[in-house]
C-alpha cells in the first residue's frame, strides 16, 4: 500500500496538470476573457498547480490534506470548464460561418376549383413555367419524373398568373416567393366572406426542393479591423432560413472598432437597381434575393462601390426571438398611430415598451405614414439599434451572448466568422466603452417600370437619387477609414 500512494499522488498530479492545460486552452481558444482577466486566470490555475502538487507530495498530514483539497478542486473546476467551454466552442464554430446551403421551394399548383387532386393528374395537360428562372431545368425535370404535361413558357410570372386565373393553363410551377407576391398582390378570384387573397385560390399537387451547396471559405481573423456587413431581412412565410426569399429589409452596417461607431445605412426594398450577375432590365432590390443572399449583398455592393465583408440573413421570427431575448426594448415613436400589423394595438406619441412582437409589428409598418417605406426603414434601424445598445451596454447580456446566440441558430445564417464576435465581446467586457450610433437612409423618386423578373408587366419601382447614393458611399467610408 505505501508503494502504492506514491504512484496516485503522482498520477492525480499529472491527471491535474493536463486537465488545467485543457481548461486553459479552452479559454484561449474562446478568445473573449479580457487580456488582464486572462492573466490572472492563468497566474493563478499555475500556482495552484504548483502549490497543490508540492503539499500533496509533502510529509505532514496536514500539507497532504490541503494539498488533495487544492488538487480535487482545481480537478473539478477543470472538467467542469472543459465540457462548458467545449460546448460553447463546438456551438459558435457551427453558428458562424454557417450560409452552407440555400433552398428553393417550388409547388405545382391549380385552381382550387378544378378536378385535378395530385399531380398525375395533370398527364398531357398544360404547365405553365419561368424560362428565366435559374434552376429551370432542374425543375422540368423534377416535374417530368412524375408526370408528362405540356410545357408553356413564359418570361413574366404576372403573364402565368393571368393565364392562369383564366384558366388557358391548367397548373403552374413556381418558387414560393412568386407565389408570395402574387398573394400579397392580388385579392381572390372567388367570393370571400372575409378578405382573401391569390393564396387561397389554388391548391398544391407538389412541393418539392432545389438545395444549392455553397463553398464554406476560411476567412478568420486575428485583430478587429472596420468592416462592412450586409443585413438582409427576410420576408419569407417560412421560418426556414436558408429558403431563397426576397428581402424586405437591406441595412449595410458599418461598423469601427477603433472609433467604436456603428453605422446603419438602410436602402427601401424597391430601389431600382441593376441586379449583380443579371443583364438587361433592372429590379427591385427586394427581388435580389430572390437569387440568393450573396447576390443581394453583391447588388448593394456595385450600387454604392463598397466591399461588404459579410452578409447576415434574418427572418421574422429572429426579430422576434432577439428583442425578447434582451427583455424588450424601449422605442421612440413619433406619432401615435394604430398598427397595421397587429390588429388592436395602438403605438403612442413618444417612448414605447416593447416586446418582439411589438417590435416587429412596428418594424413592418408603412401604412401609417406618408412616406410609406422610406418611414419604415426608420422605424428599423430604430429597433436594430435599441438591441445593440442594450446588449453592449449589459454586462450579464454580454457574458450570455453564445446563449442569444444558441437560441437564434435557427433563424439566422451568416458567412462572418466566430472571431468578429469573440473579439467584440472581449474587448467590450475589457472597456464597456459607449459606442455612437449613427444612421443614413437613401431615397428616390416614384416611378413604373418593367422589372428583370416581369419584364411584360410594369410595377412600382424607386428610382434612386445619385446624389444620395453618393453621399451614402462618402458617409460609409469616411466611417471606415477614421
Amino acid at each position: 500500500m505505501k508503494k502504492i500512494l506514491p504512484i496516485l499522488k503522482y498520477a492525480v498530479i499529472i491527471i491535474m496538470i493536463i486537465l488545467s492545460c485543457l481548461f486553459i486552452k479552452n479559454i484561449t481558444d474562446l478568445n473573449v476573457l479580457p487580456t488582464k482577466y486572462y492573466v490572472i486566470l492563468l497566474l493563478v490555475i499555475i500556482l495552484l498547480n504548483i502549490g497543490g502538487a508540492i503539499l500533496l507530495l509533502l510529509k505532514k498530514v496536514w500539507t497532504k490534506i490541503v494539498g488533495g483539497i487544492i488538487c480535487s478542486l482545481l480537478l473539478l473546476i477543470s472538467l467542469i470548464g472543459i465540457f462548458s467551454l467545449g460546448d460553447v466552442n463546438k456551438f459558435l464554430n457551427k453558428a458562424f460561418n454557417n450560409n452552407t446551403i440555400e433552398i428553393s421551394t417550388y409547388k405545382v399548383v391549380t385552381l382550387k376549383s378544378s378536378k385535378y387532386e395530385k399531380i398525375e393528374d395533370l398527364k398531357d395537360k398544360d404547365l405553365g413555367y419561368l424560362s428565366n428562372d435559374e434552376h429551370r431545368e432542374e425543375v422540368l425535370k423534377n416535374v417530368e419524373d412524375k408526370v408528362s404535361t405540356e410545357k408553356k413558357e413564359y418570361e413574366d410570372f404576372y403573364n402565368i398568373y393571368q393565364d392562369f386565373i383564366t384558366e388557358k393553363i391548367d397548373a403552374m410551377v413556381l418558387d414560393v416567393v412568386y407565389l408570395e407576391i402574387l398573394g400579397d398582390e392580388f385579392g381572390s378570384i372567388y367570393d370571400c366572406l372575409d378578405t382573401c387573397s391569390f393564396n387561397d385560390d389554388y391548391k398544391v399537387l407538389d412541393t418539392f426542393e432545389i438545395k444549392t451547396e455553397r463553398k464554406i471559405t476560411d476567412n478568420h481573423i486575428d485583430e478587429l479591423k472596420p468592416f462592412n456587413i450586409f443585413v438582409s431581412g427576410s420576408d419569407s412565410r417560412s421560418n426556414v432560413i436558408y429558403n431563397k426569399s426576397r428581402s424586405d429589409v437591406n441595412m449595410i452596417l458599418t461598423v469601427n472598432p477603433n472609433t467604436k461607431t456603428v453605422l446603419m445605412t438602410t436602402i427601401p426594398r424597391d430601389y431600382y437597381v441593376q441586379v449583380h450577375g443579371q443583364t438587361g432590365l433592372k429590379d427591385k432590390l427586394t427581388h435580389a434575393g430572390i437569387y440568393g443572399v450573396d447576390i443581394s449583398r453583391q447588388t448593394v455592393e456595385d450600387l454604392f462601390d463598397i466591399e461588404i465583408a459579410y452578409s447576415i440573413k434574418v427572418g421574422f421570427p429572429s426579430v422576434v426571438k432577439l428583442v425578447d431575448l434582451v427583455g424588450g426594448v424601449d422605442i421612440d415613436s413619433d406619432r401615435e398611430f394604430n398598427s397595421y400589423h397587429m390588429k388592436g394595438w395602438t403605438v403612442k406619441k413618444g417612448i414605447n415598451h416593447m416586446d418582439g412582437a411589438h417590435a416587429l409589428a412596428y418594424s413592418r409598418e408603412r401604412y401609417a405614414y406618408t412616406s410609406g417605406d422610406r418611414h419604415r426603414v426608420l422605424n428599423q434601424q430604430q429597433v436594430l439599434e435599441a438591441v445593440i445598445k442594450k446588449v453592449i451596454t449589459n454586462k450579464s447580456l454580454l457574458l450570455k451572448y453564445n446563449e442569444l446566440l444558441n437560441s437564434l441558430s435557427e433563424l439566422y445564417r451568416t458567412d462572418m466568422p466566430k472571431d468578429v464576435v469573440t473579439l467584440l465581446v472581449k474587448d467590450q467586457l475589457e472597456n464597456m466603452n459607449s459606442w455612437n450610433f449613427e444612421s443614413q437612409t437613401v431615397s428616390g423618386s416614384d416611378a413604373s417600370s418593367p422589372t428583370h423578373t416581369a419584364p411584360k408587366s410594369k410595377r412600382y419601382v424607386m428610382i434612386p437619387y445619385a446624389q444620395d447614393v453618393k453621399r451614402a458611399h462618402d458617409k460609409i467610408n469616411e466611417i471606415m477609414n477614421n
